[in-house]
């Protein structure tokens, strides 16, 4: 027989944007989500942990431990495991593989002898499951009460950090979008690469000699010497713009690529 993939959830349309709200699906920052698959070995001796979620066609690994380096970092979804456990918010813990009518055909059990699984929803606070907490043993197992519920709170902790990340991120790109709506009620015509030059050197970036004299053209600089520095104009613009250097920084690199910088003005329209 062929192992046949879980049913899709009635809500994974929404359940998917959710996950795409996240952000960690153009990400790759491993060292945020380590923690929580060494926690996991930690508490349940399991020798493999991972963590990741799952949009409508792939599970994309945030984190893992045990795992051999060639192994992908993301799979088609109808082939995991975790599949079956994004539908409720209980985890889904296996004995034995072997003898679960779900998993027994699986390849990870078939050819890879698995035996143990276990997995806890990393879920929203609107209760949509983006993705998992697991650790698998190719030996059977069963977890007692007390780690189950250790895993349920670190399972809990991850989604917590995870809609932090998501609060924070629309928060950041709100706020840019606020700072570029008021330049260009300044200044006609403006472009986002010019936009951003501006922005780069009120937060004292450096920039190029040709980006020098853009700033004087818009008279919001001035050359003291072999300085430049803010004329009145551009003090007045900067106290109007209110500027949070820490915001600004949040964006690794203020680039000058009007499509890079878009597409992270895109995750907010949602």
């Amino acid at each position: 027989m062929k192992f046949k993939p879980a049913d899709i959830p009635s809500n994974d349309t929404q359940r998917v944007k959710a996950v795409q709200r996240t952000g960690v699906l153009d990400e790759n920052r491993t060292e945020l989500y380590e923690i929580y698959c060494f926690l996991a070995k930690e508490i349940t001796g399991c020798p493999v942990s991972w963590t990741g979620v799952i949009d409508n066609e792939k599970q994309f690994v945030l984190a893992r431990d045990g795992f051999p380096d060639e192994v992908p970092m993301a799979m088609p979804r109808n082939q995991t495991l975790c599949q079956f456990a994004i539908e409720k918010t209980d985890p889904l813990i296996i004995n034995n593989m072997s003898t679960d009518k779900r998993f027994k055909y699986h390849p990870a059990v078939v050819d890879f002898g698995v035996r143990f699984y276990a997995a806890f929803p990393v879920t929203t606070s609107d209760g949509y499951t983006l993705g998992t907490l697991c650790v698998s043993d190719n030996r059977v197992r069963r977890l007692t009460k007390n780690k189950i519920n250790l895993l349920k709170g670190l399972a809990s902790k991850l989604s917590y950090q995870l809609e932090v990340q998501v609060a924070q991120r629309k928060g950041t790109a709100e706020s840019v979008i606020n700072i570029l709506n008021k330049l260009v009620e300044k200044l006609n015509n403006l472009q986002i690469k010019e936009a951003i030059i501006i922005l780069k050197f009120m937060i004292n970036e450096q920039i190029s000699k040709e980006d020098e004299e853009l700033l004087i053209k818009f008279g919001l600089v001035k050359r003291k010497d072999s300085n430049l520095e803010l004329s009145l104009e551009g003090k007045k613009l900067k106290s109007e713009l209110n500027l949070n250097i820490g915001i600004l920084k949040r964006i690794k690199n203020l680039s000058s690529d009007d499509e890079q910088l878009m597409s992270m003005l895109d995750q907010i329209k949602e």
